[in-house]
């Protein structure tokens, strides 16, 4: 009994300590987290500055787009807060240096022009401290460049130029950033490449663009063959017919020098000209950017569309060019495949149309010599209530699988592929997402 009275004690004495735990935190529990007081103290700063007659104003391009930006610039492990301001005496940056748990100014950098287009961190000199490289937006698409050296917390413009954006790399692989600037007027377009060395002697080379290009739609880092740091610079013109075509500038740098290795000497203009607002990525995912090149299929029987496959290849320091892959590209179901290479020869595609509400169907098939055509499969964009159970017919296999779309697929000739064919095919396949890229103009 003593033992039952002793059991019963301990439990109440859980239960109530327990109860009296939950009342006391209770308005805890249920407040929003506080900020650290040293973010505190910093916000109490800037609000000084916009209490003043300031404004948030961020960059509006790149990679680095907050109103407050939190970076080691000196490289002492601690981050320097940079706030993008904005008055009536133009646009600024307050550089606020964190010492022990409390920030305070260091610097402020007065910009030119009505804000900040780009911003850009970089040990350009390779002293262990980030110089701030700042597009300032000056008029229209005019943008001016800066780059500050912040040593001993002072800010000195290393260098200017106008621009119509920039880019950070190590470009010639000599262990330290250089600065890739983009010039641009329809018909004289360059890109320079300015570096420092450690005395703060500043070199430039500089490349030419496509003489045809009219205007530029991609601008951005990337690598060809061998992992060789390039840029990519795309864009439009048209031709006598006003026919809007592509291309791209694959610009490397060599021995210190720039050079274009896609641009023909012959007719001033890049060898990568094409017809479809298709732009370079790196389409099977080894670390190099392909180019798209579109070939017209053959139109089967009863099909009036035009269909194109496009060819993707990747470029070697000499400008020679290498197959990558081939794709196909179903715009209207928002879809794309990379083709097995056996299947490239006499490719061509057709629209079913006797197909139930709720799903549309795109054959994959084979010419031979004589247009006699070969079905190798059959995609699916399946939707409404019954997809999952359309996407289960004998024959069929789930591709992808979305919110409203299920996308499935059947093999010719295969009531039951195997799985290695299913995965194969299903790794092949990918959606088509509109770009999200901070190269982008």
């Amino acid at each position: 009994m003593l033992r039952k009275i002793a059991v019963f004690l301990a439990a109440a004495f859980i239960i109530c300590s327990f109860s009296a735990c939950t009342v006391q935190e209770i308005d805890e529990l249920y407040s929003l987290p506080q900020p650290r007081e040293e973010y505190l103290q910093l916000q109490a700063l800037i609000d000084a500055e916009i209490a003043a007659g300031s404004e948030y104003s961020a960059p509006t391009a790149g990679s680095f787009r907050q109103s407050v930006q939190l970076t080691d610039l000196d490289g002492d492990g601690a981050n320097e807060a940079l706030a993008f301001l904005a008055g009536d005496e133009g646009a600024k940056i307050c550089v606020y240096r964190k010492i022990g748990e409390t920030y305070s100014l260091a610097l402020s950098i007065m910009g030119d022009g009505s804000g900040c287009g780009r911003v850009e961190y970089a040990d350009l000199d390779g002293d262990g401290i980030s110089e701030i490289m700042v597009s300032w937006r000056v008029s229209g698409d005019m943008r001016l460049l800066k780059a500050y050296s912040i040593k001993s917390w002072a800010s000195t413009v290393l260098f200017r130029t106008s621009c119509t954006d920039f880019q950070i790399g190590d470009f010639n692989m000599d262990g330290t950033a250089e600065i890739a600037v983009l010039k641009f007027e329809a018909g004289a377009g360059s890109l320079d490449m300015y570096s420092l060395d450690a005395s703060g002697e500043i070199f430039q080379s500089s490349a030419k663009l496509s003489a045809s290009l009219m205007s530029i739609d991609r601008f951005r880092v990337g690598a060809i063959d061998g992992g060789i740091p390039a840029l990519f610079v795309e864009g439009q013109y048209t031709d006598e017919e006003n026919t809007r075509f592509y291309l791209t500038d694959i610009i490397i740098s060599v021995d210190g020098k720039l050079k274009n290795i896609t641009l023909s000497t012959e007719t001033g203009d890049s060898t990568t000209k094409r017809r479809y607002q298709v732009y370079c990525t790196d389409i099977n995912s080894d670390g190099v950017m392909d180019v798209p090149l579109a070939e017209k299929m053959l139109t089967q029987p009863g099909s009036s569309a035009e269909s194109y496959v496009f060819d993707w290849y990747s470029y070697s320091i000499g400008g020679e060019r290498a197959l990558s892959a081939s794709t196909y590209h179903c715009e209207a179901d928002g879809w794309y495949i990379i083709l097995p290479e056996q299947w490239r020869e006499g490719f061509t595609v057709r629209r079913e149309t006797n197909v139930l509400s709720g799903e549309r169907a795109v054959v994959l098939s084979q010419a031979d010599a004589d247009d006699n055509i070969s079905d190798l499969l059959t995609i699916y964009a399946l939707s409404g209530e019954n997809k999952r159970d359309r996407a289960k017919i004998p024959g069929r296999f789930v591709l992808l699988q979305g919110e409203t779309v299920i996308y499935a697929a059947r093999l010719t000739g295969s009531e039951q592929p195997s799985e290695e064919q299913r995965r194969d095919l299903t790794d092949r396949f990918h959606l088509i997402y509109t770009e999200w890229n901070t190269g982008a103009l």
